[in-house]
């Protein structure tokens, strides 16, 4: 039997999505801002009861501007109000083999198909539509929006499937990058809808590339899940070795400076996707290989 720390099984992710649908707090719907409270409503648009007011972006209705608080700020702002309506919700996941990485515990690849079956679950009991896109080495399996059940399970039998693959060392150089996810993401031409990003962000760069983030914030909702392995942002005090399938670097006790060298990086690699997404008020979760998923996001949603 496969362990389902390296592998995850449909058993493991269709009994995660069972807890999923338990989640007594719904992830944050609406933009992060401080005119809000921590608990939100899943619905929003144009209807009876007031959920928040926001920044208008261009596009937005202008029949919602609240004029007082745009007067009182100087910057235009929007009332929300939930509808009963339900939502299009998309999980953009990182399979990639880079992600085929744990020093202990459970690979970021099963962690961040864990979590995705997690929030699938609640999606489901939320009676919303859900849609994904599986980011692999070769390419971007996509699944379309749909909602129940059969959604549920062509989303983990797709997660499997993928997993089983890693790691793709048959894959062409040129890996699909989470800019390729990204842009993918943003061709779906969602609005007001709700999208998880789940990766380690490693190949995350601070440039215009990335302003498709800026772009689809503007008109979504964006949750990041930062899947994480403590050896990957603070090395061991002894000698290491590391590489991939191209080169080995042996990373000596005696040369300190060289492991500073790559804390420093890492740690401004880090905060530059922190402020990517606080500066649209958007949440960044933070989860490890070195914990139970299920356990990590219990704690998120009490937080």
């Amino acid at each position: 039997m496969s362990d389902y720390r390296v592998y995850p099984t449909i058993e493991r992710l269709s009994e995660l999505s069972r807890l999923g649908r338990t989640l007594s707090w719904h992830p944050p719907y609406q933009r992060l801002t401080p005119l809000t409270g921590k608990h939100r409503s899943q619905q929003r648009g144009r209807g009876l009861d007031f959920i928040e007011l926001r920044h208008y972006y261009q596009g937005d209705d202008v029949r919602c501007i609240d004029w007082k608080v745009t007067q009182r700020t100087g910057q235009p702002y929007l009332r929300v109000y939930s509808e009963e309506r339900d939502k299009n919700i998309a999980l953009l996941v990182d399979l990639r083999t880079r992600m085929f990485f744990a020093s202990d515990g459970a690979m970021k690849s099963a962690i961040a198909s864990e979590t995705a079956a997690i929030i699938a679950g609640s999606i489901v009991q939320g009676g919303d539509r859900m849609g994904a896109l599986i980011l692999t080495d070769s390419g971007i399996a996509s699944l379309p929006f749909r909602r129940g059940e059969k959604a549920l399970l062509a989303l983990l039998t797709e997660l499997v499937h993928c997993n089983s693959r890693l790691p793709d060392w048959s894959a062409p150089s040129s890996e699909c990058s989470l800019y390729d996810g990204l842009s993918q993401l943003s061709a779906m031409t969602l609005k007001e809808s709700q999208c998880f990003i789940i990766s380690d962000f490693s190949d995350y760069q601070v440039n215009e590339k990335h302003s498709i983030i800026d772009a689809l914030a503007k008109r979504n909702s964006l949750i990041g899940l930062r899947i994480s392995d403590p050896l990957e942002i603070k090395f061991p005090g002894h000698s290491l070795v590391i590489g991939n399938t191209d080169q080995q670097v042996e990373l000596k006790q005696s040369r300190p400076q060289a492991r500073e060298k790559f804390e420093h990086y890492i740690t401004q690699h880090r905060q530059a996707l922190n402020d990517h997404f606080l500066r649209h008020q958007l949440a960044l979760l933070d989860f490890t290989t070195h914990q139970d998923a299920w356990l990590q996001m219990q704690a998120k949603t009490k937080q």
